[in-house]
């Protein structure tokens, strides 16, 4: 990823970002290597630092490195200079964390509530953003992300988003719990949301290309372009869940429901899908080797390792993660059967790890990303490859709006 900086003085807000996001992403740094990565000259970097730790954004610590002399001084992130919520709303339920500006996650809170009404949906979300805000004393919140399926635009020729939530068409749900919680909202769909927290604060923090399949009411992809979201010319890169499969792989009791999800299994299984989300429902039908659900794996795993070569060689990611609101259990189970992969340019003789991995962060992966949404915004140089205006009315001017690095 490109990360550099411009000398020339029209450019500070765009240098401060790319300083802080360094050193957030990098973890610990020093001035010198700030310096050999952005190309900035050693004062405009001394500036920067220095003016971001009088902000209380950065700070510095003196490490002896075992030479003469005085010792290094290593900078970091202030982590609790401020706090971001993230939101995951999906059947039901409606899970909220808050992380630190080190992607740590300091908080945690769950509701339940009816998704079919978004109006109501608003008011339980800006209800869970008041605790969790609550929760952090003392410590700024820099914003809400919402991770929720976003394909409910009504300008389709016809609806292709999930069963059940049409009515959010009719919403401009950013703008909305903006008015209600009074803080900068990002909404992103659940898949990508997924991705950048594992990017952020899982097992994909050394890589800059991949892709994360997000399996659970319904099936999607988050794509990591050099180390950020690829939103496609409509925000709606990644949703693979509309993708047409061969006869062979769509068993006609199915075929009204979406491949991998939830209601497939039920519908197979013979039962509400409401029965698979009861706590450790689906873990018992594993360990009992059910056979519905073993069909419904083996049936998944032939169309993943299709899915696997297909994303392969369109976007030559490093890996393949799959994770979801799935057990691990049952996602581990999916990614062993769908070996041997099929062929595709990603079978390199000098691999550093597998093609397709099981996601690290479990079912609260977007949430975690969705409080990832809001530091990006306020503090990478890349925050416009975010989706800003979905659930808008209206544009906003971005760096206005989040401006807590760069102002």
């Amino acid at each position: 990823m490109s990360v550099t900086g411009n000398n020339h003085a029209y450019s500070g807000r765009y240098n401060r970002r790319l300083v802080f996001d360094l050193v957030r992403t990098r973890g610990e740094t020093s001035r010198g290597e700030l310096v050999s990565l952005t190309g900035l000259q050693p004062q405009t970097i001394s500036n920067i630092t220095r003016e971001l730790q009088e902000r209380g954004l950065l700070r510095e610590e003196s490490r002896p490195d075992g030479s003469r002399g005085a010792p290094q001084k290593i900078l970091a992130i202030a982590s609790h200079a401020g706090c971001s919520i993230g939101l995951h709303l999906d059947r039901d339920e409606l899970i909220g964390v808050a992380c630190d500006l080190s992607a740590r996650e300091v908080a945690r809170a769950s509701t339940r509530l009816n998704w079919r009404d978004p109006d109501a949906s608003v008011k339980g979300m800006a209800a869970l953003v008041s605790q969790l805000t609550g929760e952090c004393p003392d410590v700024p919140a820099w914003g809400v992300g919402i991770a929720m399926p976003t394909l409910q635009e009504a300008d389709y020729e016809q609806y292709v988003g999930s069963p059940g939530w049409q009515e959010w068409s009719h919403i401009d749900v950013a703008d909305a719990l903006e008015a209600a919680c009074g803080l900068p909202v990002i909404v992103e769909n659940d898949a990508t949301a997924a991705a950048i927290a594992e990017l952020q604060a899982g097992d994909a923090s050394e890589l800059s290309h991949f892709v994360y399949v997000f399996i659970g009411h319904g099936l999607g992809a988050g794509i990591i372009i050099d180390g950020l979201p690829f939103q496609g010319a409509f925000s709606n890169a990644g949703e693979i869940g509309l993708l047409s499969w061969p006869a062979d792989l769509k068993p006609p009791e199915t075929a009204s429901a979406t491949p991998f999800s939830v209601d497939e299994l039920a519908i197979m299984i013979g039962c509400d899908p409401a029965a698979l989300e009861q706590p450790g429902a689906l873990e018992r039908l594993y360990h009992d080797r059910d056979g519905e659900l073993m069909r419904w794996l083996e049936l998944n795993s032939q169309r993943l390792r299709q899915l696997v070569a297909m994303i392969e060689n369109m976007f030559d990611p490093q890996a393949i993660f799959v994770g979801g609101s799935f057990p691990t259990l049952l996602l581990s189970s999916l990614v062993d059967r769908c070996y041997p992969l099929l062929a595709s340019v990603a079978a390199r003789k000098n691999r550093a790890g597998p093609r397709l991995r099981l996601a690290s962060l479990g079912a609260s992966a977007s949430a975690v990303g969705a409080a990832m949404l809001p530091i990006i915004a306020h503090g990478s140089p890349d925050f416009r490859r975010l989706s800003l205006m979905r659930g808008r009315k209206d544009a906003v001017d971005p760096e206005i709006r989040f401006d807590r690095v760069a102002g």
